[in-house]
Protein backbone atom coordinates (compact mmCIF):
# COMPACT_ATOMS: atom_id res chain seq x y z
CA UNK A 1 0.00 0.00 0.00
CA UNK A 2 2.78 2.34 0.46
CA UNK A 3 4.34 1.73 -2.77
CA UNK A 4 0.85 2.86 -4.79
CA UNK A 5 0.56 5.55 -1.98
CA UNK A 6 -2.49 3.59 -1.20
CA UNK A 7 -4.67 4.74 1.93
CA UNK A 8 -7.53 2.03 1.34
CA UNK A 9 -8.14 -0.52 -1.20
CA UNK A 10 -11.96 -2.03 -2.26
CA UNK A 11 -11.93 -5.49 -4.07
CA UNK A 12 -14.40 -5.51 -6.76
CA UNK A 13 -16.27 -8.42 -6.62
CA UNK A 14 -19.11 -9.48 -8.87
CA UNK A 15 -21.28 -12.85 -8.32
CA UNK A 16 -18.32 -13.97 -6.04
CA UNK A 17 -15.79 -13.25 -8.82
CA UNK A 18 -12.72 -10.52 -7.99
CA UNK A 19 -12.80 -8.74 -11.08
CA UNK A 20 -9.95 -5.84 -9.56
CA UNK A 21 -9.64 -3.29 -7.13
CA UNK A 22 -10.21 0.03 -6.16
CA UNK A 23 -7.66 1.94 -4.73
CA UNK A 24 -7.88 5.49 -2.77
CA UNK A 25 -5.18 7.31 -1.49
CA UNK A 26 -5.49 10.11 1.13
CA UNK A 27 -8.00 12.78 1.96
CA UNK A 28 -7.46 16.21 -0.01
CA UNK A 29 -8.34 17.65 3.21
CA UNK A 30 -6.46 15.45 5.10
CA UNK A 31 -9.33 13.79 7.24
CA UNK A 32 -9.92 10.24 7.81
CA UNK A 33 -12.40 7.76 5.78
CA UNK A 34 -15.71 7.74 7.45
CA UNK A 35 -18.74 5.21 7.46
CA UNK A 36 -20.24 6.77 4.69
CA UNK A 37 -17.12 7.44 2.63
CA UNK A 38 -16.75 3.66 3.36
CA UNK A 39 -20.32 2.69 1.93
CA UNK A 40 -19.88 5.15 -0.85
CA UNK A 41 -16.80 3.96 -2.39
CA UNK A 42 -17.91 0.25 -1.46
CA UNK A 43 -21.07 0.51 -3.42
CA UNK A 44 -18.83 2.26 -6.66
CA UNK A 45 -16.90 -0.31 -6.42
CA UNK A 46 -19.60 -3.14 -6.79
CA UNK A 47 -20.94 -0.84 -9.36
CA UNK A 48 -17.37 -1.03 -11.39
CA UNK A 49 -17.44 -4.38 -11.05
CA UNK A 50 -20.72 -4.79 -13.08
CA UNK A 51 -19.26 -2.86 -15.59
CA UNK A 52 -15.99 -4.62 -16.13
CA UNK A 53 -18.13 -8.06 -16.15
CA UNK A 54 -20.58 -6.25 -18.68
CA UNK A 55 -17.61 -4.80 -21.24
CA UNK A 56 -16.61 -8.30 -20.79
CA UNK A 57 -19.82 -10.14 -21.82
CA UNK A 58 -20.28 -7.33 -24.30
CA UNK A 59 -16.46 -8.18 -26.16
CA UNK A 60 -17.79 -11.94 -25.55
CA UNK A 61 -21.47 -11.02 -27.18
CA UNK A 62 -19.46 -9.47 -30.02
CA UNK A 63 -16.63 -11.84 -31.30
CA UNK A 64 -19.46 -14.38 -30.96
CA UNK A 65 -21.30 -12.63 -33.66
CA UNK A 66 -18.38 -12.17 -36.04
CA UNK A 67 -18.17 -16.02 -35.79
CA UNK A 68 -21.28 -16.49 -36.44
CA UNK A 69 -21.94 -14.24 -39.33
CA UNK A 70 -18.42 -15.90 -40.79
CA UNK A 71 -19.72 -18.96 -40.01
CA UNK A 72 -23.28 -18.30 -41.71
CA UNK A 73 -21.33 -17.19 -44.35
CA UNK A 74 -19.93 -20.51 -44.75
CA UNK A 75 -22.80 -22.54 -44.35
CA UNK A 76 -24.39 -20.16 -47.26
CA UNK A 77 -21.75 -20.75 -49.53
CA UNK A 78 -22.00 -24.42 -49.21
CA UNK A 79 -25.61 -24.85 -49.14
CA UNK A 80 -25.68 -22.81 -52.38
CA UNK A 81 -22.64 -25.55 -53.59
CA UNK A 82 -25.16 -27.92 -52.43
CA UNK A 83 -28.21 -26.85 -53.85
CA UNK A 84 -26.40 -26.41 -57.36
CA UNK A 85 -25.27 -29.51 -57.12
CA UNK A 86 -28.82 -31.08 -56.14
CA UNK A 87 -30.28 -29.17 -59.19
CA UNK A 88 -27.17 -30.62 -61.46
CA UNK A 89 -27.79 -33.76 -60.34
CA UNK A 90 -31.74 -33.89 -60.65
CA UNK A 91 -31.56 -32.99 -64.57
CA UNK A 92 -28.71 -36.03 -65.31
CA UNK A 93 -31.50 -38.25 -63.32
CA UNK A 94 -34.44 -36.58 -65.88
CA UNK A 95 -32.12 -37.12 -68.92
CA UNK A 96 -31.64 -40.22 -68.02
CA UNK A 97 -34.75 -41.61 -66.97
CA UNK A 98 -35.82 -39.82 -70.14
CA UNK A 99 -33.42 -41.52 -72.02
CA UNK A 100 -34.20 -45.24 -70.36
CA UNK A 101 -37.28 -44.33 -70.83
CA UNK A 102 -37.38 -43.68 -75.00
CA UNK A 103 -35.60 -46.94 -75.17
CA UNK A 104 -37.66 -49.22 -73.54
CA UNK A 105 -40.12 -47.84 -75.97
CA UNK A 106 -37.89 -48.42 -79.08
CA UNK A 107 -38.98 -51.90 -79.60
CA UNK A 108 -42.22 -51.32 -79.37
CA UNK A 109 -41.81 -48.24 -82.14
CA UNK A 110 -40.47 -49.71 -84.34
CA UNK A 111 -42.75 -53.32 -84.16
CA UNK A 112 -45.77 -50.17 -84.83
CA UNK A 113 -43.53 -48.67 -87.22
CA UNK A 114 -42.71 -51.77 -89.49
CA UNK A 115 -46.88 -52.63 -89.76
CA UNK A 116 -47.64 -49.51 -92.02
CA UNK A 117 -43.95 -49.61 -93.76
CA UNK A 118 -44.84 -53.37 -94.90
CA UNK A 119 -48.27 -52.77 -95.85
CA UNK A 120 -46.59 -49.83 -98.20
CA UNK A 121 -44.15 -51.72 -99.69
CA UNK A 122 -46.54 -54.86 -100.40
CA UNK A 123 -48.94 -51.89 -101.91
CA UNK A 124 -46.23 -49.91 -103.83
CA UNK A 125 -44.78 -53.03 -105.41
CA UNK A 126 -47.99 -54.75 -106.57
CA UNK A 127 -48.70 -51.31 -108.30
CA UNK A 128 -45.77 -51.01 -109.75
CA UNK A 129 -46.59 -54.17 -111.08
CA UNK A 130 -49.90 -52.78 -112.40
CA UNK A 131 -48.41 -50.07 -113.59
CA UNK A 132 -45.52 -52.13 -116.05
CA UNK A 133 -48.66 -54.10 -117.35
CA UNK A 134 -50.91 -51.17 -118.17
CA UNK A 135 -52.04 -50.94 -121.59
CA UNK A 136 -52.73 -47.20 -122.93
CA UNK A 137 -55.57 -47.97 -123.98
CA UNK A 138 -57.81 -48.98 -121.44
CA UNK A 139 -57.84 -46.45 -117.85
CA UNK A 140 -56.53 -47.85 -114.71
CA UNK A 141 -58.11 -49.72 -112.18
CA UNK A 142 -59.59 -47.45 -109.68
CA UNK A 143 -58.79 -50.16 -107.35
CA UNK A 144 -54.71 -48.86 -108.26
CA UNK A 145 -55.70 -45.72 -106.91
CA UNK A 146 -57.75 -46.66 -103.95
CA UNK A 147 -53.99 -48.50 -103.18
CA UNK A 148 -51.95 -45.27 -103.54
CA UNK A 149 -54.09 -43.53 -101.47
CA UNK A 150 -53.96 -45.98 -98.46
CA UNK A 151 -50.26 -46.26 -98.82
CA UNK A 152 -50.12 -42.35 -98.39
CA UNK A 153 -52.28 -42.36 -95.76
CA UNK A 154 -49.85 -45.47 -93.85
CA UNK A 155 -47.20 -43.17 -95.00
CA UNK A 156 -48.83 -40.23 -92.78
CA UNK A 157 -49.40 -42.38 -89.86
CA UNK A 158 -45.93 -44.01 -89.66
CA UNK A 159 -44.25 -39.86 -90.07
CA UNK A 160 -46.51 -38.95 -87.09
CA UNK A 161 -45.01 -41.80 -85.01
CA UNK A 162 -41.41 -40.83 -86.21
CA UNK A 163 -42.28 -37.18 -85.31
CA UNK A 164 -44.10 -38.13 -81.62
CA UNK A 165 -40.72 -39.95 -80.84
CA UNK A 166 -38.79 -37.71 -82.21
CA UNK A 167 -40.61 -34.43 -79.95
CA UNK A 168 -40.60 -36.59 -76.63
CA UNK A 169 -36.96 -37.94 -76.90
CA UNK A 170 -35.22 -34.05 -77.76
CA UNK A 171 -32.81 -33.18 -74.74
CA UNK A 172 -33.30 -29.48 -74.72
CA UNK A 173 -33.33 -28.06 -71.42
CA UNK A 174 -35.13 -24.15 -72.16
CA UNK A 175 -38.58 -23.92 -70.65
CA UNK A 176 -39.61 -20.90 -73.07
CA UNK A 177 -41.01 -22.23 -75.92
CA UNK A 178 -44.66 -22.98 -76.80
CA UNK A 179 -45.93 -26.14 -75.61
CA UNK A 180 -49.76 -27.35 -76.61
CA UNK A 181 -50.29 -30.01 -73.44
CA UNK A 182 -52.71 -31.36 -76.18
CA UNK A 183 -50.00 -32.49 -78.38
CA UNK A 184 -47.90 -34.07 -75.50
CA UNK A 185 -50.85 -36.02 -74.20
CA UNK A 186 -51.51 -37.64 -78.10
CA UNK A 187 -47.84 -38.12 -78.18
CA UNK A 188 -47.27 -39.97 -75.55
CA UNK A 189 -50.44 -42.07 -75.75
CA UNK A 190 -49.27 -42.57 -79.42
CA UNK A 191 -45.88 -43.77 -78.58
CA UNK A 192 -47.67 -46.38 -75.89
CA UNK A 193 -49.86 -47.60 -78.10
CA UNK A 194 -48.08 -50.97 -78.85
CA UNK A 195 -48.21 -51.35 -75.21
CA UNK A 196 -52.17 -51.22 -74.57
CA UNK A 197 -53.27 -52.36 -78.19
CA UNK A 198 -53.70 -56.15 -77.60
CA UNK A 199 -54.84 -56.02 -74.18
CA UNK A 200 -58.69 -54.81 -74.66
CA UNK A 201 -58.51 -51.61 -72.32
CA UNK A 202 -60.51 -48.94 -73.47
CA UNK A 203 -59.10 -45.12 -73.30
CA UNK A 204 -61.43 -42.22 -73.59
CA UNK A 205 -59.84 -39.09 -74.65
CA UNK A 206 -61.60 -35.60 -74.24
CA UNK A 207 -59.21 -32.65 -75.00
CA UNK A 208 -60.13 -28.83 -75.11
CA UNK A 209 -60.09 -28.15 -78.73
CA UNK A 210 -59.41 -24.19 -77.23
CA UNK A 211 -56.68 -25.01 -75.00
CA UNK A 212 -54.00 -22.67 -74.83
CA UNK A 213 -49.83 -23.32 -75.18
CA UNK A 214 -48.01 -23.00 -72.31
CA UNK A 215 -44.49 -22.27 -71.75
CA UNK A 216 -42.23 -24.86 -71.26
CA UNK A 217 -40.29 -27.70 -72.41
CA UNK A 218 -42.02 -30.01 -74.64
CA UNK A 219 -40.14 -33.25 -74.31
CA UNK A 220 -39.96 -32.61 -70.49
CA UNK A 221 -43.82 -32.44 -70.60
CA UNK A 222 -43.88 -35.34 -72.75
CA UNK A 223 -41.82 -37.53 -70.21
CA UNK A 224 -45.13 -36.56 -67.37
CA UNK A 225 -47.41 -37.77 -69.53
CA UNK A 226 -45.43 -40.47 -70.38
CA UNK A 227 -44.88 -42.02 -67.59
CA UNK A 228 -48.52 -41.24 -65.94
CA UNK A 229 -50.11 -42.73 -68.75
CA UNK A 230 -48.15 -45.85 -68.60
CA UNK A 231 -48.71 -45.83 -64.56
CA UNK A 232 -52.50 -45.72 -65.57
CA UNK A 233 -52.02 -48.83 -68.56
CA UNK A 234 -50.11 -50.93 -66.25
CA UNK A 235 -52.75 -50.72 -63.72
CA UNK A 236 -55.43 -51.80 -66.11
CA UNK A 237 -53.80 -53.99 -67.84
CA UNK A 238 -55.38 -56.91 -67.16
CA UNK A 239 -58.48 -56.24 -65.86
CA UNK A 240 -59.39 -54.42 -69.48
CA UNK A 241 -60.08 -51.18 -67.56
CA UNK A 242 -60.84 -47.91 -68.94
CA UNK A 243 -58.32 -44.79 -68.56
CA UNK A 244 -59.77 -41.30 -69.18
CA UNK A 245 -57.48 -38.72 -70.51
CA UNK A 246 -58.68 -34.86 -70.11
CA UNK A 247 -57.83 -31.62 -70.90
CA UNK A 248 -58.88 -28.31 -69.91
CA UNK A 249 -58.32 -24.22 -68.62
CA UNK A 250 -59.04 -22.85 -65.73
CA UNK A 251 -59.01 -19.62 -66.59
CA UNK A 252 -59.73 -18.36 -63.04
CA UNK A 253 -56.20 -19.33 -62.26
CA UNK A 254 -54.97 -19.45 -65.89
CA UNK A 255 -53.65 -22.80 -65.78
CA UNK A 256 -54.17 -25.66 -68.11
CA UNK A 257 -54.82 -28.91 -66.29
CA UNK A 258 -54.20 -32.46 -67.48
CA UNK A 259 -55.86 -35.37 -65.68
CA UNK A 260 -55.60 -38.96 -66.08
CA UNK A 261 -57.97 -41.21 -64.17
CA UNK A 262 -58.14 -44.73 -64.31
CA UNK A 263 -60.22 -47.74 -63.12
CA UNK A 264 -57.54 -49.89 -61.91
CA UNK A 265 -56.96 -51.02 -57.88
CA UNK A 266 -55.90 -46.99 -56.86
CA UNK A 267 -53.28 -46.73 -54.59
CA UNK A 268 -53.72 -47.14 -51.11
CA UNK A 269 -54.16 -44.78 -48.04
CA UNK A 270 -51.38 -45.98 -46.22
CA UNK A 271 -48.69 -44.90 -49.05
CA UNK A 272 -50.14 -41.41 -50.64
CA UNK A 273 -48.05 -38.90 -49.01
CA UNK A 274 -45.28 -41.83 -50.40
CA UNK A 275 -45.61 -41.94 -54.34
CA UNK A 276 -43.47 -38.29 -54.89
CA UNK A 277 -40.22 -39.91 -52.67
CA UNK A 278 -37.46 -41.02 -54.57
CA UNK A 279 -37.08 -44.55 -55.02
CA UNK A 280 -40.53 -44.99 -53.15
CA UNK A 281 -42.50 -48.23 -55.62
CA UNK A 282 -45.30 -50.53 -54.66
CA UNK A 283 -44.14 -52.41 -58.21
CA UNK A 284 -42.04 -55.79 -57.90
CA UNK A 285 -38.61 -55.90 -57.28
CA UNK A 286 -36.59 -54.91 -61.31
CA UNK A 287 -40.16 -53.71 -62.57
CA UNK A 288 -39.60 -49.88 -61.42
CA UNK A 289 -36.67 -47.73 -59.97
CA UNK A 290 -39.51 -45.85 -58.27
CA UNK A 291 -38.10 -42.31 -59.86
CA UNK A 292 -41.02 -42.05 -62.37
CA UNK A 293 -43.32 -40.18 -60.58
CA UNK A 294 -40.75 -38.24 -58.71
CA UNK A 295 -38.98 -37.01 -61.43
CA UNK A 296 -42.51 -36.16 -62.57
CA UNK A 297 -43.07 -34.26 -59.65
CA UNK A 298 -39.79 -32.01 -59.83
CA UNK A 299 -40.56 -31.33 -63.96
CA UNK A 300 -43.36 -30.20 -63.15
CA UNK A 301 -42.29 -28.08 -59.95
CA UNK A 302 -40.11 -26.72 -62.05
CA UNK A 303 -42.63 -25.63 -64.77
CA UNK A 304 -44.11 -23.43 -62.10
CA UNK A 305 -47.45 -26.08 -61.54
CA UNK A 306 -48.74 -29.15 -59.45
CA UNK A 307 -48.63 -32.96 -59.66
CA UNK A 308 -51.11 -34.18 -57.03
CA UNK A 309 -53.35 -37.41 -56.48
CA UNK A 310 -56.68 -36.81 -56.63
CA UNK A 311 -59.85 -38.43 -54.97
CA UNK A 312 -61.46 -40.87 -57.68
CA UNK A 313 -65.53 -40.93 -57.18
CA UNK A 314 -65.04 -44.25 -57.99
CA UNK A 315 -62.36 -47.18 -57.89
CA UNK A 316 -58.93 -46.24 -59.38
CA UNK A 317 -56.77 -43.51 -59.53
CA UNK A 318 -57.11 -40.02 -60.92
CA UNK A 319 -53.41 -37.87 -61.40
CA UNK A 320 -54.13 -34.12 -62.30
CA UNK A 321 -51.11 -31.77 -63.79
CA UNK A 322 -51.84 -27.89 -63.13
CA UNK A 323 -49.77 -25.94 -65.26
CA UNK A 324 -49.64 -21.77 -65.83
CA UNK A 325 -49.76 -20.51 -68.72
CA UNK A 326 -46.90 -18.34 -68.71
CA UNK A 327 -44.62 -20.48 -67.12
CA UNK A 328 -44.64 -18.59 -63.64
CA UNK A 329 -46.32 -20.60 -60.40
Amino acid sequence: MDGLGAEIIFPMIFEENLNGFMVLGEKLSGDLFTREDMDLIETLAGQSSLAVENARSYQSLNDLKENLEKKVQERTVDLKHALSEKERTQEMLIQSESLAAIGQLVAGVAHELNNPLTTVTSLVQATIEDIEQWDQQHPFDPEVIDDLKFADKELGRAKSIVASLLGLSRQTQTYSEAVSMNSVVKDALRIMHNQYKHHGLEIVENYDPDLPDIQGNFANLGQVALNIIQNAIQSVIHNKGVIYLDTWFDPDRRRVVFSCKDTGPGIPESVRQDIFKPFFTTKEVGKGTGLGLYICHEIVRKHGGTLKLRDSDGPGAVFEVRLPIDGKS
